[in-house]
């Protein structure tokens, strides 16, 4: 298949420029050891689902009148936890071929700000990098709905023909679809292979470097 030569690169961020499974679950257990004085993972939530929900509607099945004070001690966690965080080799390395090339990365992202530049921080990607973010603060709808999107093309100046979003997950996917612009589903971040392939985005990447060939761009143009 052709390369998607969109102007306008965006991406989501865990499981797509970073692996945060780690981190999170130091989060998780501190939070069920300390708050809610019980057993991690819980019974209550099936483990396929559990890394690609949002620690809201985690802390929401299983202690629904305490979600306040488990996303408080999340948060507060959070910093520490970031240690364990990896960035997918090639990450930063096709965000900056992307703008040598002339071309606008943004980040769009169900994640909070706090959070967000954490990991971005941790990963030694530079949020200048990006022309527009877009995180959970931003927008009252998540992903899947296209609200963030929409919002990031608006922050970004582009036009929905010409941008292509690029996400790890089945919400991606159908956000990208529901706003009108190209998608790239990989295969690498918190859903299997079969799952993501299944979505009918515009074309699947199983690495980094197929990403990279997939935009039209080429990573060894680039150094860190």
């Amino acid at each position: 298949m052709p390369p998607i030569l969109a102007e306008h690169v965006m991406f989501d961020l865990d499981g797509t420029l970073v692996d945060t499974r780690k981190a999170v679950e130091n989060c998780y257990r501190h939070v069920f050891g300390t708050v809610l004085k019980q057993a991690f993972p819980p019974p209550s939530i099936d483990a396929h689902l559990l890394y690609a929900m949002r620690p809201v509607e985690v802390f929401g099945v299983v202690a629904p009148d305490q979600v306040e004070l488990c996303l408080d001690a999340y948060q507060r966690q959070y910093p520490a936890a970031s240690a364990g965080m990896i960035l997918f080799g090639g990450a930063r390395e096709l965000i900056l071929a992307i703008t040598a090339a002339g071309r606008k990365p943004s980040l769009v992202t169900n994640k909070g700000l706090a959070r967000t530049l954490i990991d971005l921080e941790r990963a030694k990607i530079d949020v200048a990098s990006f022309v527009a973010v877009v995180t959970a603060e931003d927008t009252i709808e998540r992903k899947p709905h296209p609200a963030p999107i929409l919002l990031g093309l608006k922050r970004a100046g582009s036009a929905a023909t010409d941008a292509v979003y690029v996400g790890d997950g089945p919400h991606d996917v159908v956000a990208a679809q529901a706003a009108g612009i190209s998608s790239i589903a990989v295969t690498y971040g918190f859903y299997s292979a079969a799952e993501m392939s299944s979505l009918g985005a515009d074309q699947v990447a199983h690495d980094i470097p197929e990403l990279a060939r997939i935009l039209g761009v080429d990573l060894r143009m680039v150094t860190s």
